[in-house]
């Protein structure tokens, strides 16, 4: 399933390894984290005043030094933490959090880090990918979606654990029917080791894909990808009516057109913004989308497909430019 289960599934095995009562349990990620993330924690029984939403720096990556502030003041409060959920590719921005600094402070408290990789954790395939998510293999949990950024058709979600018996502890049951289920050492019930006990077959295209398509395929679509966005970003930077609003991270490009007018306050500025991406869907110029990573309003590129060109990507953005222009002058009028 999705990065939502995964999550999901990820945060039972992380209370069970804790042996944390619900009411005392506490929770960590940043304020830039998804939504699926505090909702697992909900569902799980960990009280919504207890989910601890960190604030991030100014790459919008979590404040470990504010981390570690609220661990201790929970831990002096008689709270029980949990988990630490790191961000490797948040939505809004693709910020990365500093994983192996997180790892050393979770190693060093004893506390499960779940990495939420569902967008960005493919990026591992190439080598530049690689070197962003150091750290990464320290985790006791990670999510993935192949349906992101693997190109495979909803849904295909993953839950990586380092150890397997973390979740067969918290979701191994026994019952008369299933007794015939575990055949041996080599073929699981999968139904031991998360929600479901009903399931697709979703590895198989997975499987397929790469046994079709090859690997590099899958390196280039995704390199392709990091390279688009990087150029967009130094071309909005070259520009003097469009503002990156985020470092470029992860083929997601966050920004907004600002017209040469410096009597233009936020509201107007956001106004604008919003005119051109309803006209950009309007006209059927391209699919983006919008994010507030600082409660700025922002345009946002995210970069997967592998059929996308730099041409697509300049004539959006010359677009969203020309678009901007229009609606600042409609604006004053």
């Amino acid at each position: 399933s999705g990065g939502s289960a995964a999550a999901l599934d990820a945060l039972v095995a992380a209370r069970e390894a804790a042996g944390a009562p619900p009411e005392r349990a506490t929770v960590y990620m940043s304020d830039q984290t998804h939504s699926a993330l505090p909702r697992a924690a909900r569902i799980i029984g960990v009280r919504p005043e207890h989910v601890r939403l960190i604030p991030s720096d100014d790459r919008f990556r979590i404040d470990v030094a504010l981390l570690a502030e609220a661990v201790a003041r929970d831990l002096a409060a008689g709270l029980r933490p949990v988990a630490v959920c790191a961000n490797a590719g948040t939505a809004s921005t693709g910020a990365i959090d500093p994983l192996a600094a997180i790892a050393d402070f979770c190693e060093a408290q004893g506390l499960w880090l779940h990495v939420d990789a569902a967008y960005g954790g493919f990026a591992v395939v190439v080598e530049e990918g690689r070197a962003v998510m150091r750290g990464i293999e320290r985790a006791d949990s990670i999510g993935l979606d192949a349906h992101k950024w693997f190109f495979q058709p909803y849904e295909a979600g993953c839950l990586i654990v380092k150890d397997v018996t973390t979740l067969e502890n918290a979701f191994g049951l026994r019952h008369d029917v299933l007794q015939d289920t575990v055949w041996g050492a080599n073929h699981p019930n999968f139904a031991d080791r998360g929600l479901q006990l009903s399931r697709s077959f979703r590895a198989l295209k997975v499987w397929m894909s790469v046994q079709t398509f090859g690997m590099a395929a899958f390196r280039q679509a995704v390199s392709r990808a990091m390279e688009l966005a990087a150029e967009a970003g130094r071309y909005i930077l070259a520009r003097p009516t469009l503002e990156l609003l985020a470092p470029v991270s992860l083929g997601i490009v966050c920004f907004r057109v600002k017209p040469d007018h410096a009597t233009l306050d936020e509201p107007s500025l956001e106004a604008i913004n919003r005119a051109v991406l309803a006209r950009i869907f309007w006209e059927d110029r391209a699919l983006i989308s919008s994010a507030a990573p600082d409660g700025r309003f922002s345009l946002r590129l995210c970069i997967l497909h592998y059929g996308t060109t730099w041409d697509d990507v300049r004539e959006t953005l010359d677009a969203a430019e020309r678009f901007g222009a229009d609606a600042a002058l409609q604006l004053k009028r």
